[in-house]
């Protein structure tokens, strides 16, 4: 059977560019874009195209349309894909598609797909309107199919179109009708019109449904104004009786008007009154119940996969997954997996000590879960067999749960998780883990003590998100950067991964020296092989939990600073990827002599600098002198790796001057060993071997120091974002938000806002340089804003901190005359909350700390106990905890009135349309 389909959209392009209509059927294109069909301007912006389309075994056919650029890019219209089904359609008549070109900046489709808006704040559960497809009843009518996207549209109200004819209502909005809610946020109607009431204008309207309250599309009225007369210029039959399809685009609005409020706060930081000396998934209900109480909409934790390398206090590193599918065994109840008497009288007895404790004892707390989980688990390990949810959830999880308990176990018995140095599976293939993993093993019964435990964390977890969603509030997760070099990811698929190099950061607000978090970095070309399909597992386990999710150090899919292995710090990275000096270049601006700007430039003055009277020994100990004051190092200590590695203890004074000597360089040579290609080092006007140097060569440097930062990367950065990112966002239903801080390419805001990713603004971490502040008024609407970060101080512990900027911030940006407060008084909190509150940001969030400022009672603690993590500090303990209990949260009315003021009087309540 035959239908014919015309498409219809309007777009002003720019000289030379055209559009296209791109689907899943063969004369689409089968969704490729070489053999797309283009379509034919007309007039005013509209470009058509009519089709034959057979319908054969496929029914559903999807379709977008994209612009061909003058230098021959494809570039996608955003949102969802069309579809319509052939099934359904008179092959009679012309059926026309009116499409509205989804802009890529346009809100609406940033949370078009997204769970957060569609399944948790505006869900609709009740009294859903079904959808009734109609085809015309004679040829002196015709049948028009409207649709329209609004996500803002609270549960107790609906969309109405009403128009200018009588079937419109005459502009009557108690005679509007009502548009089905059943593929929400697409709202749908059929309706049919006897020709004489062609053309007609009409409008959408959002109402209760007594249409006492009506809120009006802005701007001018949606019109139809064609002949039912098929151009005969554009036919391919004499058919000239058409039905219409009209994809109105989005509820036109004037503002954005859908802001939302929430709290960020660690798991492990949760402090409840039946604790065990830690926060757990459990513990989030509580949480909700608070955050409910308060009109807030989101929670925001921090990562919490399994950390567990050292089993001791340096796994409380969250950002150090060892598998980034399992969940972590610190964050289970206990009391829910027993009625053990004997064992909950052990959980009890230690519930007291454990509760009591002002921070998390990371050992302890971890310790005592395993002990008792293997407890537990030897009681129900009989009954697993038979339990069909847990064989379900071991079916759907066996692509990585397999991988992650061998390792486990593998990691217990050889007491390390070094699997570098296991005596057997160093490496490991597919075939040995299944073997392995199988009831014959010798390890198949402590490999499924981890399938337990996951298995009844993945249960507490979902049904915390679950009750978060039911209370319209959702969770909001975090993704990490890197995994742990030591993980299973790298154990099993290392071609993933560059093991030769770590992940880092250059030097930023959070440490001068720049940071090394020694995660290897991703193998990008390999990820692509497989359409990422590590990613899309990845995120697609997420989505199971969580309704929003943060990218960590979203830049690292920009460019990724990139160190080499035999470093320890950060200073000598470079970017990947980026386009490098080249050798020519140097050579066409006349330096030549390599070997100084790559090789540590240490003179005698350079060692009275940096060790004072203890040069001479550090020349003789650690140096070799091979010109009159001038040395190079000796062999085993050449790199930052060697220096850890072979300083002695009675030495150790030494290690800082020593890394300054082997970081004071100009250029760095390739890792790769490509001779050609060299980076200039980060900060480099602030080491000796430039500043030393002829002013001549000082000035080329520098220009290309500038090129290499600032300037040539560009447009490369932007490509690989655009590259990455969308597979990232396209893969799950999550809100997608990037932590975009540190050294941000000027490619990045407008690569995220063309790709719905929500940006951070933190007020005094401007990305402008020249900037003391952010003004939050001056904030994009495709934002997240917040006063602190887990790698911040607390806002009371940043005013005491520095008394010079909370003075300027006091009178400048807070506009309050005299002298600031040296406390961070509640009226301070209260005067930032509110103007972040008031911003035009999507989402306005706030550590719990920093909501606890707005309470005198509550901020008695000393506000460095407050701070979450050091940065700058790789062996940081993460173990703060609230120092009041969420129950007695939920009782202080002081607070929790001081809160619901604030959100009310920034309209952030999404109580109405």
């Amino acid at each position: 059977m035959t239908n014919y389909i015309r498409f219809k959209v309007n777009y002003y392009t720019r000289l030379g560019q055209e559009i296209f209509v791109c689907g899943s059927s063969s004369i689409l294109g089968n969704w490729k874009s070489i053999d797309a069909q283009k379509l034919k301007y007309g007039d005013n912006g509209d470009w058509e195209l009519l089709l034959a389309i057979e319908q054969n075994q496929q029914s559903i056919v999807e379709y977008k349309y994209f612009v061909m650029d003058t230098n021959g890019e494809a570039i996608w219209e955003a949102g969802p894909n069309r579809k319509f089904d052939l099934s359904k359609l008179d092959s009679s008549v012309v059926h026309e598609f009116r499409d509205t070109y989804q802009s890529s900046t346009s809100p609406e489709n940033t949370y078009y797909n997204t769970s957060f808006f569609r399944e948790v704040l505006f869900k609709r559960s009740e009294n859903i309107k079904a959808y009734q497809f109609i085809k015309s009843s004679s040829k002196d009518k015709v049948v028009i199919h409207f649709q329209v996207k609004a996500t803002y549209v609270p549960s107790n109200y609906s969309v109405y179109i009403v128009g200018s004819n009588i079937t419109l209502g005459n502009w009557r909005t108690d005679k509007s009708i009502q548009l089905s809610d059943e593929d929400y946020p697409v709202w749908k109607v059929d309706l049919e019109f006897t020709k004489d009431q062609l053309p007609f204008s009409y409008k959408y309207i959002i109402s209760d449904k007594t249409r006492s309250y009506v809120h009006w599309e802005q701007g001018s009225d949606r019109w139809f104004t064609s002949s039912v007369i098929a151009a005969s210029d554009y036919s391919l039959t004499k058919a000239e009786e058409r039905d219409f399809f009209f994809n109105d685009g989005e509820f036109k609005d004037s503002q954005p008007q859908l802001r939302t409020t929430g709290v960020a706060i660690p798991i492990f930081s949760l402090r409840t009154n039946n604790g065990l000396g830690v926060g757990e998934f459990n513990d989030i209900k509580l949480l909700v119940d608070w955050a409910h109480k308060v009109n807030l909409h989101m929670l925001q934790i921090l990562p919490i996969n399994d950390t567990t390398v050292f089993s001791t206090w340096r796994d409380s590193y969250p950002y150090s997954a060892v598998s980034v599918f399992a969940l972590h065994p610190i964050y289970i109840n206990i009391d829910q997996l027993t009625q053990d008497k004997n064992i909950l009288a052990k959980v009890q007895e230690h519930k007291s000590k454990l509760n009591k404790l002002t921070t998390l004892d990371y050992e302890i707390v971890f310790n005592l879960k395993i002990q008792l989980l293997k407890e537990i688990y030897e009681q129900e390990k009989s009954k697993l067999d038979s339990d069909k949810e847990f064989l379900k959830f071991l079916s759907d999880n066996k692509n990585w749960i397999k991988q992650y308990a061998l390792y486990s176990v593998l990691r217990d018995h050889n007491k390390t998780a070094d699997f570098t140095k296991w005596p057997e599976y160093k490496t490991i293939t597919p075939d040995e883990i299944e073997k392995e993993t199988s009831s014959g093993s010798k390890y198949y019964d402590k490999i499924r003590f981890y399938y337990f435990v996951q298995y009844h964390l993945h249960l507490q977890l979902l049904q915390a998100s679950k009750y978060a969603a039911s209370k319209r509030i959702g969770l909001k997760g975090d993704l990490p950067i890197g995994v742990n070099r030591l993980s299973v990811d790298t154990w099993c698929d290392p071609q993933l991964f560059r093991m030769n190099m770590s992940t880092g950061a250059p030097p930023d607000a959070f440490s001068d020296d720049g940071q090394n978090w020694g995660f290897p970095t991703y193998n990008w070309d390999v990820m692509k092989k497989d359409n990422y399909a590590w990613w899309r597992q990845r995120l697609g386990q997420m989505s199971q939990y969580f309704h929003a999710f943060r990218i960590d150090h979203i830049l690292g899919f920009f460019r990724i600073w990139e160190i080499s292995t035999h470093n320890t710090a950060g200073l000598l990275g470079k970017f990947n990827p980026s386009l490098p000096i080249w050798k020519s270049e140097l050579s066409n601006n006349g330096i030549w002599d390599i070997e100084r700007l790559t090789k540590p430039y240490i003179r005698y003055h350079t060692l009275r600098e940096l060790f004072g009277d203890y040069a001479d020994v550090v020349s003789t100990k650690f140096l070799k002198e091979y010109f009159p004051n001038c040395y190079q190092m000796l062999p085993q200590f050449n790199n930052e790796k060697l220096i850890d590695g072979n300083l002695q203890e009675e030495d150790a004074m030494y290690k800082p001057g020593l890394y300054k000597l082997v970081q004071n360089v100009c250029l760095i040579a390739d890792p790769e060993g490509d001779e050609n290609r060299f980076y200039p080092r980060i900060d480099i006007m602030k080491t000796s071997s430039y500043n030393e140097l002829p002013d001549d060569i000082k000035s080329i440097l520098y220009r290309l120091y500038i090129s290499y930062f600032y300037e040539r990367q560009e447009e490369l950065w932007a490509q690989t974002a655009l590259q990455r990112l969308p597979i990232i966002k396209s893969c799950t239903n999550m809100l997608v938000c990037g932590e975009d801080l540190g050294m941000v390419p000027k490619c990045v805001e407008p690569v995220l806002k063309d790709l719905g990713i929500l940006g951070l603004r933190i007020q005094r971490m401007p990305a402008d340089s020249s900037k003391d502040f952010y003004y939050p008024s001056e904030y994009g609407y495709l934002t997240v804003n917040t006063t602190s970060s887990h790698d911040m101080s607390t806002l009371r512990g940043w005013w005491e901190e520095d008394r010079a900027r909370s003075q300027v911030f006091f009178n400048k940006v807070l506009g309050m005359y005299g002298e600031a407060p040296y406390f961070c008084e509640s009226y301070v909190s209260q005067s930032v909350i509110a103007q972040h509150l008031q911003s035009p940001s999507m989402i306005s969030i706030f550590p719990i700390q920093d909501w606890f400022g707005l309470n005198a009672e509550l901020t008695k603690r000393d506000p460095k106990e407050e701070k979450i993590n050091e940065p700058s500090n790789p062996f940081h303990y993460w173990r703060y905890r609230m120092h009041i209990s969420v129950e007695e949260l939920l009782e202080n009315s002081d607070l929790n009135q001081s809160i619901v003021k604030l959100i009310h009087s920034s309209n952030r309540n999404l109580t109405s349309a």
